[in-house]
């Protein structure tokens, strides 16, 4: 078995950084000196990256001061309706920078500068780099106020620390007072994978998650588990803090088989460049089919993370006796999970409700026999027997099946192709071309499709069937359409159920090209109905109002006065616009006119004479 050992220049790196962080004694950026509370920390795994810095809860409320954690210099605004909304970066004089995001409003000196910069940019959105000397603050300087802009789901300050070339790092290691922390991370589940044909859990192929008991020393499952062949290992765990409910991540979790430690991952140092990577980290499929983010304790195909310290891509198990997985948060609370392994032959039968991909297997059952059709129907033998069902595999890479003959009727894969990773192709059907470059994808994709009219809607759906397949960078899909549109509002739309989202596209000969890192259901729609624009309120100090877009959602909008540009802000949570002046001592007078576009170049324009 093979091992893949540290990156020896990371270690270093890491150690080079930490004397850095030691010439500083930074102060916590909001509260400081009371208990703070905590609703995400760094390392926690979200949908699409490792959480980077630290989410300190307000109570629900916005507008609390936001403190300098040390002297430095903004070096960095960025004001978006998404992302981080407002936002302030600031530079220390050990190189390392200091984020505060989700703002609701800037020191008065910031805001007025800001202002000017919208104004002489003529945008609401802006992305500003002042100069060193112009917004120096000391350590303990209000610098700006907490809230709820950008993607924020919910009032709180999202803060991280990043060395000199901006990897965040994980602050809870510096020592904050203001957040306590005595619990031990908890372990609920752990999950078993077979990562070759020959592997076997309990008796059978699959994945099986395992519930796990907390005993005095440890946690642990009810029963042994019987395990041959290469088997991935992957855990469910949280931890939980001092004083809240929240589920936080972890930072550090070591694996051993037998005393040899197998596998260790240290959430401490973030690439921005390599967040995607997160998709591969955890068992995304198990994901999407509703389970939890299970944490993988094996080095996934793709996967090019540099948290991991010791890795494997898989553990052949023959006759050993025990693992233990140890999981430790930033402040050193840690927990063992201990598995007694292979102690007896174990069969217990899984679940398993239809046919599942695993890696490069179909897995599926029947009662009776059960075969595949390639050029011809081919008559498979069971890997296991229960008292009622028969499983049975097929390695994809012997081909592709068109159908599968199961239970006395045939289904349909619906499989097209097999589209390799790390090539640069162009995949050519007759309903759509999907184009790769060497970077979008992690792993071996066995793609599925199905083109179907829904005549009643007279819709038409290309139904790419991969919604478990991670994709690391955009792909891009052209699809060819049978029924006609009007090209300058029809445009491409995700389907989720009975929920549309804007993908958007360009048409070329009949043809919409458009960019996804989803292989799910999608669909060409026309939206021919405009904006929607209420006005709230409307004088000489101030004007707002609510936008809306039935389908394609906005995509601009720009007031003025008498052909002036006046600066909205814009919250899309609450579909809200309202003005602010450059010079609050003049008075709104004269046509007003906001003009708002949605995605689809429908254009609704409100005037008032003010």
């Amino acid at each position: 078995m093979k091992f893949l050992p540290s990156t020896i220049l990371f270690i270093l790196a890491l150690g080079l950084f930490g004397q850095d962080l030691k010439s500083i004694d930074y102060q916590f950026p909001i509260n400081p000196g009371q208990q703070n509370y905590l609703a995400g920390t760094v390392g926690e795994i979200r949908s699409s990256h490792f959480h980077t810095g630290i989410d300190v809860k307000t109570g629900g409320r916005t507008g609390l001061p936001i403190y300098a954690v040390a002297d430095g210099y903004i070096a960095r605004i960025k004001v978006s309706a998404s992302g981080y909304g407002y936002a302030l970066y600031m530079k220390h004089p050990n190189g390392t920078f200091s984020v505060y995001a989700h703002l609701e409003a800037f020191d008065p000196k910031i805001a007025a500068w800001i202002l000017k910069e919208q104004y002489r940019k003529k945008s609401f959105e802006v992305d500003l780099f002042p100069e060193a000397a112009q917004f120096a603050f000391k350590k303990g300087n209000i610098i700006g106020y907490s809230g709820n802009t950008g993607s924020s789901s919910g009032p709180h300050l999202h803060f991280e620390i990043r060395d000199a070339n901006h990897q965040p790092i994980d602050v809870l290691t510096l020592g904050f007072k203001e957040i306590r922390d005595k619990i031990p991370p908890v372990v609920k589940k752990v999950a078993f994978v077979t990562l070759d044909g020959e592997a076997r859990i309990n008796g059978f192929f699959g994945r099986y998650e395992f519930d796990l008991i907390k005993t005095e020393s440890w946690f642990q499952t009810k029963e042994p588990i019987y395990l041959q062949g290469n088997i991935g290992v992957e855990i469910y765990s949280y931890d939980p803090m001092d004083g809240i409910p929240n589920k936080n991540g972890i930072v550090k979790t070591t694996f051993q088989l037998d005393g040899d430690t197998l596998f260790s991952e240290h959430k401490e140092l973030f690439s921005f460049g390599k967040q995607r990577n997160v998709l591969v980290h955890y068992n995304y499929p198990a994901y999407k089919k509703g389970s939890r983010r299970f944490n993988k304790l094996y080095l996934a195909d793709g996967n090019e993370h540099n948290i991991y310290n010791i890795v494997n891509r898989g553990i052949r198990f023959e006759n050993q006796r025990e693992i233990l997985i140890n999981t430790e948060d930033s402040y050193k609370n840690s927990s063992t999970t201990r598995i007694l392994l292979n102690s007896d032959k174990v069969t217990e039968i899984p679940t398993l409700k239809s046919v599942e991909q695993i890696g490069n297997f179909l897995h599926f059952k029947s009662s009776q026999q059960a075969s595949v059709l390639l050029d011809e129907w081919i008559n498979l033998a069971p890997y296991q027997e229960g008292d009622e069902y028969k499983y049975y595999l097929w390695d994809l890479r012997n081909g592709t099946p068109k159908s599968l003959f199961i239970e006395g009727e045939t289904i349909p894969t619906n499989l097209v192709g097999l589209l390799p990773s790390h090539q640069e192709i162009s995949y050519i059907q007759p309903e759509f071309t999907l184009s790769l470059t060497r970077r979008s994808l992690f792993d071996t994709v066995f793609l599925a499709f199905e083109k179907r009219i829904d005549s009643a809607k007279n819709m038409e759906l290309f139904h790419f069937k991969n919604p478990t397949q991670p994709i690391r960078s955009n792909v891009s899909i052209t699809l060819n359409p049978q029924l006609s549109y009007n090209q300058d509002k029809a445009m491409v739309y995700s389907v989720f159920g009975k929920r549309f989202n804007f993908m958007g596209g360009e048409w070329e000969d009949n043809q919409i090209t458009f960019s996804t890192r989803d292989l799910v259901n999608y669909t060409i729609l026309e939206d021919t109905i405009p904006p929607s624009i209420t006005l709230k309120m409307a004088n000489s100090d101030m004007l707002k109002f609510r936008i809306d877009d039935e389908l394609s959602g906005i995509k601009s909008f720009k007031a003025s006065i008498n052909g002036e540009f006046v600066l909205m802000h814009y919250e899309p949570k609450r579909k809200l616009l309202w003005s602010e002046k450059l010079n609050k001592n003049i008075p709104f007078r004269g046509r007003f006119m906001l003009e708002v576009i949605d995605n689809s170049n429908n254009e609704t324009i409100y005037t008032k004479t003010l």
